[in-house]
């Protein structure tokens, strides 16, 4: 993505449209890039106020700051006696030095949060609420689910009912696990876990899971993965919701009658492609171009949004994270393909391995059953 380092290629895309003043700073404290909330006429003195800091920072105690890698919230008087509040999250590289600082600007009329505070909680903190006030009470109606099913195994239609409500809770579960996954990239705080593993071994035990789940739902699903080994770093739970994410958009368009959902893996010499196609309904150039916008959804049947609008763009900042890609091929009555790529990044000596791969199925609350039950009715 142009000149810029990678570290900061997630963010280009996240805040170029974002109302949130953002700039990005290179290794010697240049600005390298602005959204165009920044740039607009009216944080001229933001602008101002952010060079006059920066000069400086070796006085100031800046420079010291970046250093640590910690994010911090600073506060100056500012030009014009306008206050600006900037918060900076610094990039720090694995041999210590400084790669870069993502900033964050907050002006008198912004709620700026208190120089003491750490920005990422305080951004955070609303969702984290939010999720709580859903996921506590979801539990316990799952709760009285599980019990009612049991009690009450002979009553067919209290059953019918109670499978309905059961599939619902699920639903809600996935939109506000897809929130709280918006929310985390927002404020910076969806970070993967990068361990070593066999990327083919965790590819082959996931078809195996996704092909009972799809079949017993009455869906054609066919998977090939090479034999051979591809030892990577990747985050295993991370990579699960890309593929479900995408197994759910596949089954949403696809008809169950000759339906035919293809997961094909190819290994080169320094990178994994996965492909994941279906001949499904396919999708216009129109939608096409804003498959990964963040909240687009449409359905082509009802010509009407479908769903939350947040499963491609997480996919795609996950891929990133992994500094792979993702890309969608589609056409109308044809069909959809997903390509998603992930470069072989050899583990260090002081690399953890994966003891065993992601469990992605193996319970009820597991990525496979909440992700796609979008589509599919989960197991009760």
């Amino acid at each position: 993505m142009g000149d810029y380092p990678r570290w900061a290629e997630p963010f280009l895309f996240m805040y170029a449209d974002s109302p949130i003043a953002t700039s990005i700073l290179n290794d010697r404290l240049e600005v390298l890039w602005e959204n165009k909330t920044m740039q607009n006429d009216q944080h001229l003195v933001c602008r101002m106020n952010l060079q006059d800091c920066l000069s400086q920072a070796g006085q100031n105690g800046l420079a010291q700051r970046f250093l640590q890698g910690k994010p911090f919230t600073y506060s100056v008087p500012g030009m014009l006696s306008v206050c600006s509040a900037f918060v900076f999250q610094p990039r720090i590289a694995a041999s210590g030095a400084l790669e870069g600082v993502l900033i964050h600007y907050w002006g008198e009329n912004s709620a700026c949060p208190p120089p003491s505070s750490d920005w990422r909680s305080s951004l955070y903190q609303p969702i984290s609420i939010f999720s709580h006030q859903f996921r506590t009470p979801l539990s316990q109606i799952f709760s009285a689910l599980n019990l009612l099913q049991i009690d009450r195994q002979q009553d067919q239609a209290l059953q019918t009912y109670l499978r309905s409500i059961h599939w619902s809770c699920y639903r809600l579960l996935r939109t506000v696990s897809n929130f709280s996954s918006d929310q985390q990239i927002q404020s910076g705080q969806l970070k993967p876990k990068m361990l070593a593993g066999d990327l083919c071994h965790f590819l082959r035990d996931f078809c195996q899971d996704a092909e009972q789940i799809l079949q017993n739902a009455g869906y054609g699903f066919f998977c090939e993965v090479p034999p051979e080994s591809f030892i990577t770093l990747y985050d295993a739970g991370l990579l699960s919701r890309v593929l479900c994410n995408l197994l759910s958009n596949a089954c949403k368009f696809t008809e169950k009658k000759n339906s035919q959902i293809f997961l094909k893996m190819t290994v080169l010499e320094k990178q994994a492609t996965i492909l994941l196609s279906d001949n499904g309904c396919g999708m216009s150039p129109q939608v096409l171009q804003r498959a990964f916008e963040r909240f687009y959804s449409f359905d082509p049947v009802t010509q009407s949004p479908c769903g939350d609008g947040l499963g491609l763009f997480i996919c795609r900042f996950i891929l990133q994270l992994h500094h792979g890609t993702i890309a969608l091929q589609s056409k109308e009555g044809e069909g959809t393909a997903a390509a998603l790529t992930i470069p072989l990044r050899y583990p260090g000596s002081d690399a953890v391995f994966y003891d065993e791969p992601a469990v992605v199925s193996g319970n009820r609350f597991s990525p496979l059953q909440v992700i796609l039950s979008d589509v599919i009715e989960p197991d009760v």
